[in-house]
């Protein structure tokens, strides 16, 4: 099957249909002539499967389903199908995502900080410049959604000019905060540079919790950020992580009723990893019960449109039983450092080296032809003991992070 040519995302349309409301009442994919009938089909097939989810986000035209996703009927969702039917017919790795931290700096203490060893690093952040050539040649390998993190990437200075200087015809850009400083102001200067989402980190529906795991007081100043980008139709999503004792206390549900009063887009739940500050706590770990629950909600809340859509990761990185999906660490995925290391993702304490040194392109195949990595896995690897046994806790207790996969092979 002929699928190489760069532009062949060209050959096919999303089209939206709407009512005498100008509702959206159904959108299709229109294919150019001569488009292969395997590949009409798994797209086909795809665009059905988009229907089951909420359509939560329709504004300017634009219809999105997670925030995670280009626009359905945008370039970059095309560019986005393109690249999934060239992993489908031809095996190609070619990443969707890249998630770059901006900045090492942020305001609060989280003990659950994933990025802690970067936030201590001594070494030299990318310049502007640097970063925004990354982000543009990973754009190239095939990415399709920039997600921004920190530290706290409202903290970092040049963040609009950032964001302007991407292509963001080829791909959207969203960005992870702990919502602090999502002033009036900075919410107008984002939308006008073209940001296309905001996740929002809260840690708890409780305030005194949340401000407790933060080590700062900062709950309500997030509700208000949260507020303000809301006002500016910039979509917002909240962001929070799941412990085995989190979901026993119905974490879920209280924080669904608390998107649904703030008339947010969307609530995205991380397992709790044992990374950066969590490294050691194992117990963290959700089990099979805990998944099956999980899993449970998720139909549940789906099927209720006065919700926002909810995306927990436990639903894709899970035993086969409660997964949907694969590990997307350097498989679809991966992450730049601020000082410009490529990891397999950002919870991963592991790099194939380090940006401007060597090209991304050069980094990501590194990366892919890492022993662990060769493959899809169908759990997250960073939860996985037999993965930490053998790739993560021989790592030298005085080494540096993120520590080079050339050590371990």
């Amino acid at each position: 099957m002929e699928l190489i040519n760069q532009n062949y995302y060209k050959n096919f349309e999303i089209v939206l249909e709407y009512n005498e409301n100008k509702e959206l009442k159904d959108y299709n994919v229109n294919f150019g002539d001569d488009f292969p009938e395997k590949a009409k089909e798994y797209l086909s097939q795809y665009i059905h499967q988009t229907k089951k989810y909420k359509n939560f986000y329709s504004y300017n035209q634009e219809l999105r389903f997670s925030l995670y996703q280009p626009a359905i009927n945008s370039v970059a969702e095309k560019r986005y199908l393109y690249y999934r039917l060239l992993r489908k017919f031809l095996c190609y790795r070619a990443p969707a995502v890249v998630t770059v931290g901006v900045t090492k700096k942020c305001q609060c203490r989280c003990v659950h900080c994933s990025a802690d060893y970067h936030m201590s690093s001594k070494e030299k952040e990318l310049s502007l410049e640097e970063k925004i050539n990354a982000i543009n040649e990973s754009i190239e390998l095939g990415v399709t959604n920039i997600i921004l993190v920190g530290g706290e990437p409202l903290l970092y200075p040049h963040l609009i000019d950032l964001i302007k200087n991407t292509n963001k015809e080829k791909s959207i850009i969203t960005m992870f905060t702990n919502g602090e400083f999502l002033t009036n102001t900075m919410c107008y200067q984002l939308k006008q540079a073209g940001l296309k989402g905001i996740f929002v980190s809260l840690d708890s529906y409780k305030q005194e919790e949340h401000d407790n795991l933060r080590k700062r007081k900062i709950f309500y100043k997030a509700l208000d950020g949260i507020q303000n980008a809301i006002n500016h139709k910039i979509p917002v999503a909240i962001s929070s992580y799941l412990t085995s004792e989190r979901v026993q206390k119905q974490y879920i549900e209280n924080f669904m009723e608390l998107g649904k009063e703030l008339g947010i887009q969307e609530i995205t739940f991380f397992d709790a990893i044992p990374t950066g500050r969590f490294y050691t706590k194992t117990n963290t770990f959700l089990s099979l019960e805990d998944r099956k629950k999980i899993l449970s909600l998720t139909y549940l809340y789906r099927k209720r449109k006065d919700y926002p859509i909810i995306t927990p990761q436990s639903i894709f990185t899970s035993q086969r039983e409660c997964s949907k999906g694969f590990c997307f660490a350097a498989t679809t995925q991966f992450y730049i450092s601020s000082q410009g290391y490529v990891c397999p993702c950002d919870f991963t304490p592991l790099t194939s080296g380090k940006y401007p040194d060597y090209s991304i392109k050069e980094l990501w195949e590194k990366l892919i032809q890492f022993e662990p990595y060769k493959k899809r896995s169908k759990e997250c690897r960073m939860q996985n003991e037999v993965f930490r046994r053998k790739y993560i806790y021989i790592i030298p207790g005085n080494a540096s992070l993120p520590y080079p996969i050339d050590l371990l092979q």
